[in-house]
């Protein structure tokens, strides 16, 4: 997609000898976009996997065009996504799983149209990058002391749109969210419950870190009136 976005920008700023009745480009009409999608989710969720990791999503969409190259846009998402758990009580096999576990997303992203205000051939295409937040329920089965709670998300992500009239569209993106894992203290200690001598959970890793949630949806989007 950055080849593309950088092969599309510099012809769609300057179309010389081109006769519009003709020309691969045309100009988007409308300035606001809806879309709603559908995905898939992957990744492994961590070290252990009790982050969230794969399932399925849907994602919402409001955007406009604040200038030529550029859309500013603003979604929510759900995610039925699986996990692993932690059971300290038991001397072998501690992580188990997986369960479902219900994400909710909300984000601001700014996006780079490859084409500005036009399309060529009726695509669109973009890189974005959004940052937002990321909500999570409890889950019943996992009595270890963690929690995913509110997590701070960053996700780049590279799509096109694929206009099939002036306000109609699909859209495909492969997105990539980022969130922060953090565990409990009773993951690095050897022996949380007197059970005697069993290897921690988090033998030689860190209490602490980045996981990627990849995600690949397709949607349908509708275009309607300029903001300003």
């Amino acid at each position: 997609m950055a080849l593309v976005a950088a092969a599309l920008a510099g012809p769609a700023a300057a179309q010389v000898g081109h006769d519009p009745a003709h020309s691969p480009y045309q100009d988007l009409k409308w300035g606001q976009f809806i879309s709603v999608s559908v995905g898939k989710a992957f990744g492994g969720g961590g070290t252990l996997g009790i982050g969230p990791h794969s399932g399925s999503m849907v994602l919402a969409r409001y955007e406009f065009l604040a200038d030529r190259p550029v859309s500013v846009s603003v979604g929510v998402g759900f995610g039925q996504l699986d996990r692993n758990y932690a059971d300290l009580t038991a001397l072998t096999d501690r992580v188990k799983g997986p369960v479902k576990h219900d994400v909710y997303l909300v984000d601001a992203t700014f996006q780079l149209n490859a084409t500005g205000a036009k399309t060529w051939h009726g695509l669109a295409p973009y890189l974005s990058a959004g940052l937002g937040l990321a909500f999570a329920s409890k889950v019943s089965a996992d009595a270890s002391g963690y929690n995913f709670g509110t997590r701070f998300s960053f996700a780049p992500s590279a799509g096109v749109r694929a206009f099939l009239s002036r306000r109609l569209y699909l859209r495909l993106e492969g997105r990539a969210i980022f969130w922060n894992l953090s565990y409990p203290t009773t993951y690095q200690t050897s022996d949380p419950d007197g059970l005697g001598p069993v290897q921690p959970l988090l033998f030689g890793a860190a209490r602490k870190e980045w996981a990627p949630l990849p995600v690949v949806h397709v949607g349908l989007g509708y275009a309607f009136r300029r903001p300003f």
